[in-house]
Parts: C-alpha cells; sequence; structure tokens
C-alpha cells in the first residue's frame, strides 16, 4: 500500500511541477507556408496544373508531383530570397521533360518568440516575386495577394498560366 501512495504522489508531483511554458501546444501554429493559387489567365478561376513538380534550387527535395490548382510552399527563413522551379507536364521517368519555369520570391522574415518549448517561428513580408522570363514562360503572370504572410487560410500569390 506503501509503495502504490509514493508512486502515486510522485506522478502527482510531475504533473503539476510542469510550468506551461514546458510544454509546446499543438494549438500553436508553424511557420506559415507560402500559400499559391493557380488561376485560368482567361477566366480568372482556379485551374489546374498538370503534373506540378516544385522543387527548391540547389535542393534535391521536390515538394509536389501531382495536378493541383493550389499549394503551400516554405520560404527559407533564414534568408530574404527563395527560389522555386516550378515545371509543367513533368515525367518522372523522363527527367527532361516538361516545361520549368523559375521563380524568385523576395521577403523579410520576422521571427516571434513564442514559448521555451514552442521556440520561434517565422512570419515572412513578401517585397516582391519575380517569374524569370524564357523562350516558353508557362506562367503567363503572377499577382501578390497579401504581403504579409502569417497564417495559411487564404491564398498569398496568385500565379496565371
Amino acid at each position: 500500500m506503501y509503495k502504490i501512495k509514493s508512486i502515486f504522489l510522485t506522478i502527482l508531483i510531475f504533473l503539476f511541477a510542469c510550468e506551461p511554458d514546458d510544454i509546446c501546444l499543438s494549438e500553436i501554429d508553424d511557420t506559415p507556408k507560402l500559400l499559391i493559387g493557380f488561376y485560368d489567365k482567361n477566366s480568372g478561376n482556379l485551374k489546374e496544373v498538370e503534373n506540378l513538380k516544385i522543387q527548391g534550387l540547389d535542393n534535391d527535395q521536390i515538394y509536389i508531383f501531382e495536378t493541383i490548382d493550389s499549394i503551400g510552399i516554405p520560404l527559407i527563413n533564414n534568408k530574404n530570397l527563395t527560389t522555386f522551379n516550378l515545371t509543367k507536364n513533368f515525367e518522372e521517368d523522363n527527367v527532361d521533360s516538361g516545361n520549368n519555369d523559375k521563380m524568385f520570391v523576395n521577403y523579410n522574415p520576422n521571427w516571434i518568440y513564442i514559448s521555451r518549448a514552442c521556440g520561434y517561428i517565422t512570419n515572412y513580408d513578401i517585397d516582391n516575386l519575380i517569374i524569370e522570363n524564357d523562350i516558353e514562360n508557362w506562367i503567363i503572370d503572377s499577382e501578390i495577394i497579401t504581403y504579409s504572410i502569417k497564417d495559411e487560410e487564404n491564398i498569398h500569390v496568385k500565379i496565371y498560366h
């Protein structure tokens, strides 16, 4: 009986000894991603991009490879520039396939302290977005809808194709 009381008392001490700052709750938002919506150049409606591959410049990680009309992609939080290759009609078995456009996102990161357990998150203020011109751009135009990236509730950037 004495052992059970000791174990119970020890558990109670650990439960009440925890500071709220020691636990990062799941309700705490993470660093938001840049939300991009792909739109038809004529109608202005959301329009899927066939076999879209998005990959960061000098990065082996592919963020997406599928047919989609919108996506969230991460920005580098310790720099002011992130560059992505957006390849339309990419074929997995042919690495040279598709039409590749390069997108440059210039921004200022803002670090926000949450707590000891959660650390920091980063919000961003977009300065500009540039689509590199090439012989066959599939991206016709782009529009920044929200310059301040603080959440993932709405599209930040529209890309017309």
